[in-house]
């Protein structure tokens, strides 16, 4: 395994990122496996099991309002980090904090996510690939983080 992301890992960030920051639905659905599983930050409301499920939570959250702005991006040859910081006048939405969001990519799709509100505990998660049982598939990911912005 290589250890730092490759130009196809690199574009997921930027339209992941671009997907969030718009409440752009239709793109951040090109970005999803049809399985994709979603974990809320440190046990949060219930998570979701499909791309579908992922979708319509986003499109209520947008339809309330919510907007997320990347505060922090970390690209890893299998997974993405990104700090996100939640604006809107209704829960989860707190301008005051961060949340990190670890996206594992498997094949140009992100596969997983799962939220930490603890920036170092996410980035140990991406950087290992420890995120609930995708260390096997993937194997560990080795190398420095290779990109930051903010």
């Amino acid at each position: 395994m290589t250890s730092s992301p490759s130009a196809g890992q690199r574009v997921v960030t930027a339209r992941l990122r671009e997907a969030l920051e718009t409440a752009d639905c239709l793109l951040l659905a090109d970005l999803l496996h049809p399985n994709v599983h979603w974990s809320p930050p440190e046990g949060g409301a219930t998570g979701c099991h499909a791309r579908s499920h992922v979708l319509s939570r986003c499109s209520r959250l947008y339809a309330l309002g919510l907007r997320a702005r990347a505060e922090e991006t970390f690209t890893y040859p299998a997974a993405v980090v990104l700090g996100l910081r939640i604006h809107g006048t209704v829960p989860p939405a707190d301008p005051e904090s961060v949340s990190y969001h670890v996206f594992d990519v498997t094949g140009g799709l992100i596969t997983r996510i799962a939220g930490y509100a603890d920036r170092a505990r996410a980035l140990e998660a991406a950087f290992t690939g420890a995120t609930a049982g995708y260390a096997g598939e993937r194997g560990t990911v080795r190398g420095p983080r290779t990109g930051a912005s903010g």
